[in-house]
């Protein structure tokens, strides 16, 4: 659960201000992001498969990753798994990371809005990674803990990052056997599509018992600049108390942390959609 991948970074990135992404790196951190998801250690096959790239050229990558720290080799099995350098690295970027401080506030803002877990991610390839919570005062409470990442076809957190990536990323997730978690799960491709399409659309998402039953999350990007997105900002909580969809007064405190986020960001994509009640009014019957 508590696996480490790369975050998204708030400098700018896709102009004339950025160097051009060198195909290895790129290659370096899709086998990284593969193996966190993973939970498990990967074989040479396995990892040429899930990325979609020739078997030497990975194993030519993973044996100069290993040399570096970053993965490790199973001598009984020749699997790779995450190497202990990352724990260095995660705990440093944890530090330094500035939304999780940019955020904190208004995680804690949301919980007393909605009487929910609020929760914060963060970009990681094509899915979110849990990177903050701040708990429900009910008795019970239902949360997330910090280092999980969450499946990209399932989750509200997951599927918001899935829909602002680009679209190789989205492809490669289409041609995953998607997994079914409950009867709920969605894992039409077709059906996937379009759910990315109206996030982008709406700028927010929930997954009602797809990953858990009786389980509900709702999030919203938080965007910067070009409408890059670096996370979500969300609840997690029983789905007799978090409906779907939403009513407009859960849905509108979250809505609101996420549009103040991105326009600190200088993104200015909220400014474009409706209001959680004007959105939530809209919505086949509930006329």
């Amino acid at each position: 659960m508590n696996s480490t991948t790369p975050i998204a970074s708030l400098e700018p990135q896709g102009d004339a201000r950025s160097p051009v992404l060198l195909e290895s790196v790129a290659m370096v951190f899709r086998l990284l992001d593969e193996m966190a998801n993973a939970r498990r250690p990967l074989g040479v096959t396995e990892l040429a498969t899930l990325i979609e790239e020739p078997k030497p050229r990975v194993y030519r990558h993973l044996a100069s990753m290993r040399q570096l720290g970053i993965v490790e080799q199973d001598p009984t099995n020749d699997k790779y798994r995450l190497g202990a350098k990352l724990v260095v690295y995660g705990a440093a970027s944890s530090e330094q990371f500035d939304l999780r401080a940019l955020a904190d506030p208004y995680l804690t803002r949301i919980r007393d809005a909605t009487g929910q877990t609020a929760l914060l991610s963060v970009a990681t390839y094509d899915t979110a990674l849990v990177v903050s919570s701040v708990e429900s005062r009910a008795n019970v409470c239902i949360s997330v803990k910090p280092g999980n990442r969450v499946q990209p076809h399932c989750s509200a957190q997951g599927r918001t990052v899935l829909a602002f990536a680009d679209e190789a990323s989205q492809q490669r997730v289409f041609r995953r056997k998607l997994q079914r978690l409950t009867d709920r799960t969605l894992v039409d491709p077709a059906d996937l599509a379009a759910r990315l399409a109206l996030i982008r659309a709406r700028l927010w998402d929930d997954a009602d018992g797809e990953v858990t039953p009786g389980v509900n999350a709702l999030c919203c990007p938080i965007l910067r600049d070009d409408n890059v997105i670096l996370g979500t900002i969300g609840i997690v909580g029983p789905s007799a108390e978090i409906l779907s969809p939403p009513t407009a007064g859960i849905l509108e405190p979250i809505r609101q942390a996420a549009a103040e986020l991105s326009a600190r960001l200088n993104c200015s994509a909220y400014e474009a959609v409706p209001s959680a009640e004007a959105a939530l009014s809209a919505l086949p019957g509930t006329q």
